[in-house]
C-alpha cells in the first residue's frame, strides 16, 4: 500500500483525524484568502495610480498648456484639469474636449446639477459635452473636471502656477497604504500560519502513536514522512483552492472600504498570475513542511513517540532570539531612515513576530515550575506540571493570541501619533479661502476676484497679506504684511484694537524690538527670495501683543504694510477672501476660480478636514486588522484548547478513573491557557509600544504614552480565557467515551 492510499484508509477510518482535516483545510483557507488579499493591496494602490496619472499633467509650451489643480465643494475634493490648445498629456487619457467645452466624473456632473449654478456649475464656464468612466478615475465617486479654454488664456496663469498638490497628496495616501499592506502582510500573515498550525495539530498525539506504531511494525522513515506528507497536503490543497475561491467574494466586500476619499474598483483587488501561482504552491508546500519537521521524533526515537515519554525542556539561549530580534529591527529602522527602503525592517518585523515563538517556551516552563512550587490548589497544580512538563504545546494556545496584541499594542501606539500630527495649516480663520500669487500680481487677482464677487452679488471680504520673514539678529520668523482691519477679518491672530499708529504686532514672548527687525519677502514659509538685506522696519515703530495666540502661530508676526513699503516686489502674496456667511463660502469659491483659472484655493479648515479623512482611514484600518488578527488567535486558541482535550485523553481518564472532579480539570485547562497568555501578552504588548515607537520616528513624529496601548493586553487575555471555555465541551464528551481505544 502506498503512502497516498494509506492517507485515505487513515482519513476514511479515523473521525478524528478527518475533523483534523476539516479543520486544517478550513484554517488554509483562511490564511490563503487573507495572504492574496494584502499582496493584492499594493497592486490595487498602483491600479489607481495608473488610472488617475493624466489628471495631474502639468504642462506648459506655445502648442498648449495643460494646469492641474485642486478645487473643492461642500468639503470634497475636486481634481481639475485646465488645457488650452494642444497640450502633451498621456497616452491613456480620455479624450480632451474642445475649447469651450467641459467633461465631469459622473458624480461630479450629479452635483452641478443639484447644487444652486453659482456653489459649484459655474467655476466650469463651457458646454459638459460628456462624462468621464470609471476607468479614468482614481475611484468610482471622484470628483474631476476637465475645462478646455482657447488658446492661450492660460499663459499668464502657467508661469506662476502653484500645481502638484493634488498628486503629492495622492502619492501620500498611496505611499501609507502600501507601507500598511506590507505591514499587514508582515504581521497578519503569522497568525494565519499559527491557525493552520493549531489545526493541523488537533490529533497531533494520536497521529504520532500511530506514526510511531508504523515505524516499529518496520516502515522507514520515508514511508512515514511521504504518509504524513500526503495525509496533509490532502487538507493543504484543497484548503488553498478553496481560498483562491474565496478570495473572489472577499474583494467585493473589500472594495466597499474607503481609503483617501472613496473605494474601489473590483479590478483593483485582482492578484496578478505571478501570486496565484505563488500562493497555490507555496502555502501547500508550508504546511506538508511543518507537519513533515514534526515529525522528528518519531523519525528518531518511536520507542520514545509510542510511550509519550516526557520531552526536553526548553533553554534559556531561546531568548537570545527576542535580543537579536530588537537589534535586527534597529538595523532595519537605520536603514529604512537613511535610505527610504523598507524591505529590511519590514524583514525584521517579521524575525520579530517569530521570536515570540522561540523565547515564548522558555517562558512557559519557568511559569509552570514557579507555579508547581508555590501553588497547592489542585487545578492550579495540574495545571502548573502541564506548562512544565509541555511547554511547547502549552504555549501554542497563546501564541496566535500573542501575536494578536503584539499587532494591537502597535497600531494603537502609531494612531496617537498620527493623531497628534493633526492640525496647523495657515494663519487664517478656517472660512477663510485663500490663493497664493506672485506679489506683482496680487493687486490684479484681487481686483479680478471682487468683479466676481460684485457680479455673483456676494458680500465678501477681499485681503492681501504679502509672505515674508521677519529677521532679528539671532532668530527670524515666519510674517505676514497685513494692515490691522484686514488682519482682523481673516486671520486668526488677536490683533486686538486697530488705533493708533501703523505698528508690528507680535506675541509677546517673542520680545521683538523695533530696531532691529528686517522684513525680506519669500516665496514660502522661511524660504528667503534672495533679497537676503531686506527692508528694515523704522525705529520707534510700536510692536503691540498678539492676545490668546493659537500655539500653532506663536512664532508668527504680523506687520502693517506702510512701514515696509516696496518690500512686495519678488515675492509671494496670499490673496485671502472671508464670506460673510457660510452660505456663501461656495459662491466665493467659484468666483476665485473664474477670476484665475487652475489656481489653488484653500482653506484651513479644509486641510484640518484631509487631515481627518487620512485619520480616519488609519482607525478604519487599525479596527479591522485588530479584528481579523482577534479572531485568528481567538480560532486558534480554541482549536489548541480542543486539541489539548484530544491529545491527553489517556490522562483526563486516569484522572477522572481516579475520582478528580470534571469541574477541577476544567479549571486547570482554563488556568493552562489563561497564565503563559497573560505573562506573554504583557511581553507582546510592551514588544508593540517599542516598535510603534520606533515606527513613528520612521515619520519624525514623537509618540505620547496612552493607557489605550495596552488595552490590547487585557483583551488578549480575555480572548485566550474564552477560548479555553471550548476544551469544556470537549472535555464532557471524551469523558462520557470509552477509553478502550486509547
Amino acid at each position: 500500500m502506498n503512502p497516498v492510499q494509506l492517507a485515505l484508509r487513515v482519513l476514511r477510518g479515523d473521525s478524528r483525524s478527518r475533523l483534523s482535516a476539516v479543520l486544517t483545510a478550513l484554517g488554509v483557507a483562511v490564511g490563503t484568502a487573507l495572504v492574496v488579499l494584502l499582496s493584492s493591496l499594493p497592486n490595487a494602490v498602483d491600479a489607481r495610480g495608473e488610472r488617475s496619472q493624466w489628471q495631474y499633467a502639468e504642462h506648459a509650451a506655445p502648442t498648449g498648456t495643460s494646469l492641474s489643480s485642486a478645487d473643492f465643494v461642500r468639503g470634497e475634493q475636486i481634481t481639475r484639469l485646465d488645457v488650452s490648445g494642444d497640450p502633451r498629456v498621456p497616452a491613456d487619457a480620455p479624450r480632451l474636449p474642445a475649447p469651450g467645452q467641459v467633461l465631469l466624473s459622473p458624480r461630479l456632473a450629479e452635483l452641478t446639477r443639484t447644487l444652486p449654478p453659482g456653489d459649484l456649475a459655474d467655476r466650469f464656464p463651457g458646454e459638459v459635452v460628456g462624462t468621464i468612466g470609471p476607468e479614468y478615475l482614481r475611484y468610482p465617486e471622484q470628483l474631476v473636471a476637465v475645462v478646455a479654454h482657447p488658446p492661450g488664456a492660460l499663459e499668464a496663469t502657467a508661469a506662476d502656477h502653484e500645481g502638484g498638490w493634488a498628486a503629492a497628496q495622492a502619492g501620500t495616501q498611496d505611499f501609507l497604504l502600501k507601507f500598511l499592506a506590507w505591514v499587514g502582510i508582515a504581521l497578519l500573515a503569522a497568525p494565519s500560519l499559527v491557525l493552520v498550525a493549531s489545526a493541523s495539530r488537533l490529533t497531533a498525539a494520536r497521529r504520532e502513536r500511530r506514526l510511531a506504531a508504523l515505524r516499529l511494525a518496520g516502515a522507514t522513515p520515508g514511508q512515514v514522512v511521504a504518509t504524513v506528507a500526503a495525509e496533509t497536503a490532502f487538507a493543504a490543497v484543497a484548503g488553498t483552492a478553496a481560498g483562491l475561491l474565496l478570495g473572489w467574494p472577499l474583494r467585493m466586500l473589500v472594495m466597499h472600504v474607503p481609503w483617501g476619499g472613496g473605494t474601489w474598483l473590483a479590478s483593483d483587488f485582482t492578484p496578478s498570475s505571478a501570486t496565484v501561482l505563488g500562493v497555490a504552491a507555496g502555502i501547500p508546500a508550508l504546511v506538508v513542511l511543518a507537519a513533515v519537521l514534526g515529525l522528528r521524533r518519531v523519525v528518531r526515537a518511536p520507542v520514545g513517540a509510542a510511550m509519550e515519554h516526557s520531552k526536553k525542556a526548553p533553554k534559556v539561549w531561546r531568548l537570545l532570539a527576542i535580543a537579536a530580534a530588537a537589534a535586527f529591527f534597529v538595523v532595519g529602522l537605520a536603514f529604512a531612515q537613511k535610505t527610504g527602503n523598507i524591505a529590511v525592517l519590514l524583514a525584521s518585523l517579521v524575525v520579530i513576530v517569530l521570536s515570540a515563538s522561540v523565547a515564548g517556551p522558555w517562558l512557559t516552563a519557568v511559569l509552570g515550575t514557579l507555579f508547581s512550587k508555590l501553588w497547592r490548589r489542585p487545578s492550579t497544580l495540574l495545571a502548573g506540571r502541564r506548562l512544565r512538563n509541555d511547554p511547547k504545546a502549552a504555549y501554542r494556545s497563546a501564541s496566535g493570541v500573542v501575536l494578536a496584541v503584539f499587532v494591537g499594542s502597535m497600531a494603537l501606539t502609531l494612531l496617537p501619533g498620527f493623531e497628534s500630527q493633526a492640525g496647523g495649516g495657515r494663519s487664517f480663520k478656517d472660512s477663510v479661502l485663500y490663493m497664493n500669487v506672485p506679489d506683482a500680481q496680487a493687486a490684479e487677482q484681487q481686483r479680478l476676484i471682487t468683479e466676481q464677487l460684485a457680479r455673483a452679488g456676494t458680500d465678501a471680504t477681499v485681503a492681501t497679506a504679502g509672505r515674508v520673514v521677519v529677521k532679528t539678529p539671532e532668530d527670524s520668523y515666519s510674517g505676514l504684511v497685513i494692515g490691522c482691519a484686514e488682519a482682523a477679518e481673516v486671520s486668526r491672530m488677536a490683533v486686538g484694537a486697530c488705533t493708533g499708529p501703523p505698528s508690528v504686532r507680535a506675541d509677546p514672548a517673542l520680545n521683538l524690538q523695533a530696531s532691529e527687525l528686517r522684513v525680506v519677502p519669500t516665496g514660502g514659509y522661511g524660504v528667503s527670495n534672495g533679497q537676503e538685506g531686506g527692508v528694515p522696519v523704522p525705529p520707534g515703530t510700536p510692536v503691540r501683543p498678539l492676545g490668546g495666540q493659537d500655539p500653532d502661530l506663536i512664532d508668527s508676526v504680523l506687520v502693517d504694510p506702510s512701514l515696509v513699503p516696496g518690500v512686495l516686489t519678488t515675492g509671494e502674496t496670499t490673496v485671502a477672501v472671508a464670506p460673510r456667511g457660510d452660505a456663501d463660502r461656495e459662491e466665493v469659491r467659484t468666483a476665485m476660480a473664474l477670476a484665475a483659472p487652475g489656481s489653488l484655493v484653500q482653506s484651513r479648515e479644509l486641510v484640518l478636514a484631509e487631515e481627518q479623512t487620512v485619520l480616519g482611514d488609519l482607525r478604519r484600518i487599525t479596527a479591522i486588522g485588530l479584528v481579523i488578527a482577534s479572531v485568528l488567535a481567538g480560532c486558534s486558541a480554541a482549536i489548541t484548547a480542543a486539541s489539548s482535550v484530544v491529545d491527553r485523553r489517556r490522562t483526563f481518564g486516569a484522572l477522572i478513573a481516579a475520582g478528580t472532579p470534571r469541574r477541577v480539570l476544567a479549571r486547570a485547562l482554563r488556568t493552562e491557557a489563561a497564565l503563559p497568555a497573560l505573562v506573554a501578552t504583557l511581553g507582546a504588548g510592551a514588544g508593540g509600544v517599542g516598535v510603534g515607537y520606533g515606527l513613528l520616528s520612521l515619520f519624525e513624529i514623537d509618540g505620547a504614552l496612552s493607557p489605550w496601548m495596552f488595552a490590547p493586553v487585557a483583551l488578549g487575555v480575555l480572548v485566550a480565557v474564552l477560548a479555553a471555555s471550548a476544551s469544556g465541551p470537549m472535555l464532557r464528551r471524551g469523558a462520557s467515551e470509552p477509553f478502550a481505544d486509547e
